[in-house]
């Protein structure tokens, strides 16, 4: 209902502090607002299959975690995600891909891709 629907559009405007913003056009937005705001309205379609192409570039930090919430909480849609965070991905993702030019190398969970690739490097600064 319409009164629903409203409600949901407030509580994502607030949650990713688009309030300020609501009668400024969009193209007088910072690039992070636009990323937001362009998010935003992805979301409040509630579609089944929703593609997001590096969503928190430029997004400030709490906005940042309001959006992956929002995203996470998406229940009964598929959600692919473009990122170069890793943390993000292992976040908000049950699968992840990882591409190196254009070509994809590695794909799993992101306990598969821990256990396989994320022993990292070791260091010594003398």
């Amino acid at each position: 209902d319409k009164h629903r629907r409203d409600r949901f559009k407030r509580v994502i405007t607030q949650s990713l502090d688009l309030t300020p913003f609501k009668s400024t056009l969009a193209k007088n937005l910072s690039g992070g607002n636009k990323r937001k705001l362009c998010a935003a309205q992805a979301i409040m379609l509630c579609p089944r299959v929703l593609f997001l192409d590096e969503p928190t570039t430029g997004v400030d930090p709490v906005s940042r975690r309001s959006l992956n919430r929002m995203v996470k909480r998406m229940k009964g849609a598929s959600v692919l995600l473009t990122t170069h965070r890793m943390d993000e991905a292992e976040q908000l993702c049950d699968k992840i891909a990882i591409m190196i030019n254009g070509r994809f190398v590695v794909f799993g969970s992101p306990n598969y891709l821990k256990s396989q690739y994320g022993h990292g490097y070791s260091v010594m600064i003398k």
